[in-house]
């Protein structure tokens, strides 16, 4: 059985004056999380911190619990899987539990965050996506970008809507077109994959792809290093770029559960 093993790290970067990014791993039930808060004065940042504890906490309490489990937030897909399920049920309660937020605190109106989530089921891996933060894969070295961008440029629901080369999408490309907490029912990506043995999975902020090149990102995450050691590369690497933007990123390998326990053994005994 393959399992999950990651490492993540945020750094506000040299131009934004607080860090407005989260990141939430429980590598016991391999669930790892990126979140990247916007709004004004510190609503960023709680944002960002209410996503990634809600969702977090939610799948947590809940990923092994029956579907019929008391406190249970109010979503079920039949055509889903019960992680699937639990899963989106995480997403929609962040999402409203932000948007009640914004809603009822003028400071915090206009608050939102992106999300990036990953989930192992049965030899697969689940991923919810919100906004910009990127999943990517590298599989024998090449990389693959998992998630659609949730941008005017990128995103496909404004295919054919919109001149490409137009007024609107150079100046506002950027923009985003969905977000956890902005509006008070969300959309999010759910998508799945085959899990491979030496699988390299990154969750990133847009602090690192706008930052780094693509062909960059992909040699740290094909060099033979522990993620922790890919993680520090990584945001290095943004932070020479310019760090503009807050910046965070986290490193999950897939290996089989008999590797992984020896591996550990030999970093918790030094032998």
């Amino acid at each position: 059985m393959l399992v999950l093993n990651g490492a993540g790290r945020t750094h506000p970067g040299l131009k934004r004056p607080n860090n407005e990014d989260s990141f939430f791993i429980a590598s016991e039930a391999g669930l790892f999380l990126v979140a990247d808060g916007m709004g004004g004065a510190a609503s960023g940042e709680v944002a960002s911190q209410l996503v990634a504890e809600t969702v977090g906490a939610y799948i947590k309490k809940y990923l092994d619990k029956p579907a019929d489990a008391p406190l249970r937030f109010d979503f079920a897909d039949p055509n889903l899987s019960p992680r699937a399920n639990t899963l989106l049920q995480a997403v929609f309660l962040a999402n409203k539990l932000v948007y009640d937020q914004a809603r009822n605190e003028p400071a915090h109106k206009g608050m939102g965050s992106t999300l990036a989530v990953i989930l192992p089921e049965a030899g697969e891996l689940l991923a919810a996506s919100v906004g910009d933060s990127r999943i990517f894969r590298s599989r024998a070295g090449k990389l693959e970008q998992l998630t659609v961008d949730h941008r005017l440029s990128d995103d496909p629901q404004f295919h054919g809507l919109i001149d490409p080369e137009g007024t609107i999408m150079t100046t506002m490309g950027h923009t985003l077109t969905r977000a956890m907490g902005v509006n008070e029912e969300v959309k999010p990506d759910l998508k799945r994959w085959p899990l491979e043995e030496g699988d390299v999975f990154l969750l990133a902020s847009d602090g690192l792809s706008d930052m780094v090149p693509e062909e960059m990102i992909a040699k740290v995450l094909d060099m033979g290093t522990s993620p922790e050691r890919k993680t520090k590369d990584l945001v290095d690497l943004a932070l020479a770029g310019g760090g503009k933007d807050n910046v965070t990123v986290i490193v999950v390998e897939a290996r089989p559960e008999k590797k992984l326990k020896k591996l550990l053994g030999r970093l918790t005994h030094g032998s």
